[in-house]
């Protein structure tokens, strides 16, 4: 089995956490303490993201996966991460989890519905722009493979 990537994404990259939970990524959101955001990822096997260079050099010191985000740009970001650490830029209905509070969704009828929130997801006229950018993303990153 293929140990799923878990991400740890600090508050500098926080529109990055509902596109990676879309994706079906568990990934947490952090908004504390840098020391704590690095012993977290370590306990926990994740993977950092960030914009700031200190938690970068923290991080690399502790042995820990980590990627410095500059560009805030999504699907820049999105490919930049796909290089770096091959995750799917592909939206799959079954893995994907609620972008509010990271749990895995329950697919019924074209929907998706949050057992632990109880929020609902369906594909509506927010689709295009969801579909445009996770297209970007893709061009972005077959681009930076060739």
């Amino acid at each position: 089995m293929i140990q799923e990537k878990r991400f740890l994404v600090n508050s500098m990259l926080g529109s990055l956490v509902t596109w990676l939970r879309i994706l079906g990524y568990d990934t947490k959101y952090w908004k504390g303490d840098d020391k704590e955001m690095i012993e977290i990822a370590k306990k926990e096997g994740r993977i950092i993201l960030t914009k700031d260079k200190g938690v970068v050099r923290s991080a690399e010191r502790g042995g820990i996966p980590v990627l410095n985000l500059s560009n805030s740009n999504i699907p820049e970001a999105l490919a930049k991460i796909a290089e770096t650490f091959e995750i799917d830029l592909e939206f799959d209905g079954n893995r994907t989890r609620c972008p509010i509070c990271n749990t895995p969704l329950k697919s019924y009828d074209s929907r998706w519905l949050c057992g632990r929130c109880g929020k609902e997801y369906w594909i509506g006229s927010h689709w295009a722009d969801i579909s445009k950018k996770l297209s970007e993303a893709r061009k972005i990153y077959l681009r930076s493979k060739s």
